[in-house]
């Protein structure tokens, strides 16, 4: 089996297992028990909670665990919301659905959600989403880095740039497809809030973190329970795997881009000189996803000759519930985005792989072009 579909999730890393396994035997208490286990426990939250922070470049306070990137979201915009403040929304086009779907939500509950299109290439003008920015604006909320295309968005000049206007407004940023990847620093982003997932970077499913700037003590509450993590995010922690997604935290190693870049960059290559093969992108894009369109050949029909050969690889998001049809693409106004196709690697993709994809897919398009 070849795996290139790293955007939607990663192949758990072995020692992260290991970990977790450990755990799983040994440390298995509630981390607010008093208790000896319990207390075992809560020092397993501590270490990755401090793997995290360090990481970002933020402190531990600052670190709230959830269940994972949508959570983490909907947390930051439901809680930013906050409808005394101001009635305007600024995001764009592009979001993931986590996103997305919170806007129509709170749309749906009176507040002005302003959506800025894409360029052409997928990229997002920063100033277009300052100019949306006004005196009522509470809340920015643009993503780092596209899941479909691998845009990467100028977060820190749109922070910035929202704050010069409008000194009150909070700015989150998704950034599960940057982090890991690229350097995703709160800080120097200039952010209140960042949502990130441990699943993106070969550690579990089912946690991820919200970064929440230290000051920031006013945002709504949208989940009630026993007080975890601040209250920000009641309930029991899922401790084991979080204790996965530390060491997967730890594991972390942006050396690798250089190898990940040059295998993107000979596959883009090789596939465009087959001829009538359309980049789906911008020039300041992740490594880690490349998308490309194939006249004459449907996504759907790629998807599943590519999947009879043990190929793995998608043409939109994984949360968009198995449809073919990008939303981003559309935005973007994309001329064959019924015939586009999403590749993301990760720190397991071989140059062999590459090769074996790329020989595969001259099959199909003679195949089916004929």
């Amino acid at each position: 089996m070849i795996y290139l579909d790293n955007s939607a999730t990663t192949r758990v890393a072995p020692e992260v297992i290991d970990v977790m396994t450990d755990r799983m035997k040994n440390t298995w208490g509630n981390p607010s028990s008093t208790h000896l286990v319990g207390r075992e426990a809560g020092k397993m939250l501590k270490e990755a909670r401090k793997k995290v922070s360090e990481y970002l470049g933020v402190s531990e306070g600052e670190i709230y665990f959830t269940s994972g990137g949508t959570e983490s979201d909907n947390i930051a915009i439901l809680g930013g919301a906050n409808i005394k403040k101001g009635k305007r929304i600024v995001t764009t086009l592009i979001e993931h659905d986590a996103v997305l779907k919170t806007m129509d939500y709170l749309e749906a509950m009176g507040f002005e959600v302003v959506k800025v299109a894409p360029e052409a290439d997928g990229s997002i003008d920063p100033y277009k989403v300052i100019d949306a920015v006004d005196d009522k604006t509470v809340l920015v909320s643009v993503m780092h880095v596209n899941n479909e295309t691998g845009a990467i968005i100028d977060i820190e000049k749109i922070a910035k740039g929202a704050k010069a206007k409008n000194a009150r407004v909070m700015v989150h940023t998704d950034a599960v497809q940057s982090f890991g990847h690229i350097e995703t620093k709160p800080y120097k982003m200039g952010v209140d809030m960042m949502s990130v997932s441990s699943h993106k970077i070969h550690g579990p499913k089912g946690v991820g973190v919200l970064f929440i700037k230290s000051g920031i003590n006013d945002l709504k509450k949208s989940v009630f329970g026993g007080g975890q993590e601040k209250d920000i995010r009641p309930g029991t922690e899922n401790s084991f795997a979080i204790a996965g997604f530390g060491k997967a935290v730890e594991m972390i190693d942006l050396a690798e881009n250089e190898r990940i870049a040059r295998l993107r960059e000979k596959m883009k290559n090789e596939l465009l000189g087959l001829g009538r093969v359309h980049y789906n992108g911008c020039e300041n894009s992740s490594c880690y996803i490349l998308n490309m369109s194939f006249e004459g050949v449907r996504s759907e029909v790629m998807l599943n000759a590519l999947d009879s050969k043990g190929i793995c690889v998608s043409s939109a998001s994984a949360c968009a519930g198995g449809k073919h049809k990008s939303y981003v693409l559309a935005a973007m106004k994309a001329k064959f985005a019924d015939n586009a196709v999403r590749f993301s690697f990760s720190r397991y993709t071989t140059e062999e792989e590459i090769d074996k994809t790329i020989d595969a897919i001259k099959e199909i398009i003679r195949l089916f072009r004929r």
